[in-house]
């Protein structure tokens, strides 16, 4: 039981961190964003999408 906790807690920091990551980096200027969604857009592009397109 001990051993689930601590995977739930790096999983949740893992994930929490890339995504304080992203606001942060897109919001100071750090990192492009073209589409302002706060995710960077090599991120996008590693996730197979196209930042330029708009959600619409």
């Amino acid at each position: 039981m001990n051993e689930i906790v601590i995977v739930i807690i790096g999983a949740v920091t893992l994930v929490g961190g890339v995504i304080l990551y992203a606001v942060i980096s897109t919001t100071t200027g750090m990192e492009e964003d073209v589409n302002k969604n706060y995710i960077p857009d090599w991120m996008e592009r590693l996730m197979g999408r196209d930042p330029s397109k708009g959600e619409d």
